[in-house]
């Protein structure tokens, strides 16, 4: 349903953009046929004068034309990104996303739990969930992922943002068309918040206040007075050079001004034009109408301050640069006006630019909502438990998907998995990570019920070797795994995810290590899953059946065929299948 729902938006928009097309190409014509009839006009006009009274109407008519095709180019634009939206939606309901950034940048090895579970790169979390519309709110949207910073009442709120956004596609998609038109990720914010605390080169010295003023008053007078006296033509030249010498001894400082800005000019106006697509919405959850009040502001106040780059990038021009200096101290206005801008708006330009990124954020996760609208969301406890029923993992297409449900913490904190190779194991600890990750985040998660906690993630499933730091896979393990361990002892709750611990040692003291281990995390604030082929580990759970609880996913051997069921089975597992599998392949002999 969702497939077609989206490819009847592409017929929709492509229909649009194929009027549009015909429109431009109208006006184009248009344009030509004015040009001509003002050419042959003058030519006309040469013998007889009458020729001359129609021109400014045909030149008015051709300026007409070429602000409204702009127009029309720049819907055509944004109907071409809607296009290409909603055939990226279209081939992602079908799970390929490869239409959207993957967030390789924000790749990290090292981080506590994102590298496990594929949280960014090709064919991760980051990739499939991802409908910012800048980078701006990718930079957020990645930000949440890696820290699970928000409190019960902000998810709460996060929650109902979401509810609304997912309403509101129409908005959502402009949004996504209209920030795509310029790529925000090459500018880099930190010289525009610099220059945002620099001193003023102008404004607020009464020298240049009056100098801009009056000197400019004095010129213009000047040279309409050479209409009645010639003795004005000398005043006028003197005025025109001192003023372009005034101007020129403060150029190094304007021209470094000018670089400095004139970067941000086009992103500005792109950022203006969003918050003034949330400034039209109506809306009705507490976090969306505080950011639309933002909005409010910063729409027209952005888009000024972008008019401001843009006129003083207009000293680019030299003719434009001399006569404006020489004339109008046009240097001295431009920099002042913006300067006047700062003074206004620079504790607000940074909250701006924030509430854009939050909301733009609040995107992927409103998306994700609308196209899986049997996900749930997260019910926050005050426990420390977590429980999920019909919980899978948001890469795996329903079709094949296989849900299992879980209670962890009520009472038994740690769920020790046994289980043949391929069984799921891994699969089902990703799910729990990346469902725990959506729903502190607001987010809907994979499942029909959800209940979580404010904990910590700690995950250790992918610890590798590191040629560079003299670091072996096994020491690496052992490092992280002593982060949590210091964590938990500093009294931080934890939610902890690991799989197959301690493969880099002999199998008995990888057994005395993992029991120590599981008896450190069952004395801490933790609920704890550990995929492991160790079934003796198993014996733990009537050791401290308060505290730990066995689960074990099966596989099959029937006709010579290994087959799975992914289901989350009570008790240990009683099969393996790592030599099954070596004698069919050929590797050893069959017996």
């Amino acid at each position: 349903m969702t497939f077609d729902f989206y490819q009847k938006r592409i017929s929709h928009f492509q229909s649009e953009v194929a009027i549009c097309h015909k429109i431009i190409r109208q006006f184009a014509w248009s344009r030509v046929l004015l040009a001509g009839l003002i050419i042959l006009f003058v030519v006309l006009g040469y013998n007889q004068s009458i020729f001359f009274y129609p021109i400014p109407l045909f030149v008015i008519g051709f300026f007409y034309f070429v602000s409204t095709q702009q127009k029309k180019e720049s819907e055509r634009t944004v109907l071409l990104f809607l296009v290409e939206l909603n055939q990226a939606e279209a081939k992602a309901v079908n799970f390929n996303f490869s239409g959207f950034p993957n967030g390789n940048s924000f790749i990290d090895p090292d981080h506590v739990y994102s590298h496990d579970l594929d949280i960014f790169g090709n064919g991760s979390v980051f990739q499939y969930i991802n409908r910012c519309a800048t980078h701006l709110g990718e930079s957020t949207l990645a930000n949440d992922l890696t820290n699970l910073h928000f409190t019960a009442a902000e998810i709460k709120d996060r929650q109902e943002a979401i509810r609304e956004l997912a309403k509101k596609l129409e908005f959502r998609q402009q949004c996504w068309a209209t920030g795509k038109q310029i790529n925000d990720k090459k500018y880099q914010l930190d010289p525009l918040l610099d220059w945002l605390k620099e001193p003023d080169l102008f404004l607020g010295k009464p020298f240049f206040k009056i100098v801009k003023w009056v000197l400019p008053a004095i010129t213009c007078a000047s040279l309409i007075g050479i209409a009645f006296d010639p003795i004005f033509q000398s005043i006028f030249f003197f005025l025109f050079i001192l003023q372009l010498s005034l101007t020129s001894i403060y150029s190094k400082p304007i021209t470094l001004l000018q670089n400095k800005l004139a970067n941000y000019r086009a992103m500005l106006e792109n950022y203006a034009r969003l918050f003034q697509l949330l400034k039209k919405q109506e809306c009705t959850s507490p976090l969306m109408k505080k950011h639309q009040q933002l909005a409010h502001d910063a729409a027209d106040h952005v888009h000024e301050f972008s008019k401001r780059v843009n006129s003083l990038e207009s000293r680019m021009n030299l003719i434009a640069r001399t006569f404006g200096n020489g004339i109008f101290c046009f240097d001295l206005h431009s920099v002042s006006r913006l300067e006047a801008w700062r003074k206004d708006h620079a504790t607000a330009l940074p909250k701006w630019l924030q509430s854009l990124a939050e909301w733009d954020a609040l995107f992927s996760f409103a998306t994700l909502h609308f196209n899986q609208p049997a996900y749930t969301f997260a019910e926050v406890g005050e426990n420390l438990s977590i429980s999920g029923s019909e919980t899978g993992h948001v890469l795996i297409p329903s079709s094949m998907r296989v849900n299992n449900s879980f209670d962890l913490g009520k009472p038994a904190g740690l769920m020790l998995i046994t289980g043949a190779n391929m069984a799921g194991k891994s699969t089902f600890l990703r799910a729990i990570g990346v469902n725990y990750i959506l729903g502190l985040n607001g987010s809907p998660v994979c499942a029909t019920r959800w209940n979580t906690p404010l904990a910590r993630l700690r995950t250790g499933m992918r610890t590798s070797d590191s040629l560079q730091e003299n670091q072996s896979y096994f020491f690496a393990e052992l490092n992280r795994l002593q982060s949590i361990i210091q964590e938990l002892r500093g009294g931080q709750p934890m939610v902890i995810l690991l799989d197959e611990i301690l493969k880099g040692t002999n199998s008995t003291d990888k057994q005395t290590g993992s029991r120590e281990l599981i008896k450190q995390l069952i004395q801490q604030k933790a609920l704890v899953v550990i995929a492991t082929h160790d079934i003796a580990l198993g014996d733990m759970e009537q050791q401290f059946p308060n505290q730990i609880s066995n689960a074990c996913f099966e596989g099959k051997i029937e006709n010579d065929q290994l087959t799975f069921d992914y289901k989350l089975n009570k008790g240990l597992a009683q099969k393996a299948n790592a030599t099954f599998l070596m004698r069919k392949m050929g590797i050893i002999p069959r017996s």
